[in-house]
């Protein structure tokens, strides 16, 4: 099992681009994509919504060469940044495909994300929800004396839909005005609206399934 970092918390920026043009703008200015990943995305709860009143989301993704099992709270917003916790472990990909193929039960794994969801909800029996596809390319980039891994999402939904995002993770807080004043001056040399995302993928891929 993959250390997962308990309590740990996520902050994130999330730029919603637009259109597949202005997703082609930023992949041109930036260059050389540094890796690709594709990634499969589950997400799961109980019919009652267990995990949702308790404020938590439950992720299983299935990418290139491994699998995630991602548990993720309620988000708070600064700016175009989403604050939350998470608690994510690392399992095979083999794993994390027969779970999304309903071959195998993600609540049967002994992995930190499940041990904490029973510690806040107890044993539930979870179905799939929603599942989408994300092809993401990351590319190192420096502002100020840091870097940063620029994650550049092309989302496509079970309705047909696609949806390009840019996201940015940091580690500190006080960092958020910085890099966004940065993306800012960048989006606006491309021509490109700055627009921050102001739902998760998770929260659109329930709104086009038409599950509330």
């Amino acid at each position: 099992m993959d250390p997962a970092h308990f309590p740990g918390r996520e902050i994130e920026i999330k730029l919603n681009l637009g259109s597949f043009t202005n997703y082609l703008k930023l992949i041109g200015f930036l260059g050389r994509i540094e890796h690709e990943e594709s990634q499969l995305n589950a997400f799961f709860d109980t019919e009652e919504r267990h995990l949702a009143k308790a404020g938590w989301a439950l992720r299983v993704r299935v990418e290139n060469s491994r699998g995630l099992v991602t548990i993720k709270s309620i988000s708070s917003e600064k700016g175009a940044a989403f604050i939350r916790q998470e608690v994510e472990s690392q399992i095979s990909r083999a794993e994390a495909l027969e779970i999304l193929n309903l071959r195998a039960d993600v609540m049967s794994l002994a992995i930190l994300p499940i041990e904490h969801i029973v510690s806040q909800v107890g044993k539930i029996a979870v179905s799939k929800l929603v599942q989408f596809e994300n092809t993401r390319q990351k590319k190192l980039f420096k502002i100020g004396d840091y870097n940063y891994i620029l994650e550049i999402d092309k989302t496509e939904f079970n309705d047909g839909s696609v949806d390009y995002e840019l996201e940015l993770e940091l580690s500190d807080a006080s960092r958020i005005d910085v890099v966004e004043d940065k993306l800012r001056k960048v989006f606006t040399s491309l021509n490109i609206p700055y627009e921050p995302q102001s739902e998760s993928k998770f929260a659109r891929a329930l709104a086009k399934a038409s599950i509330f």
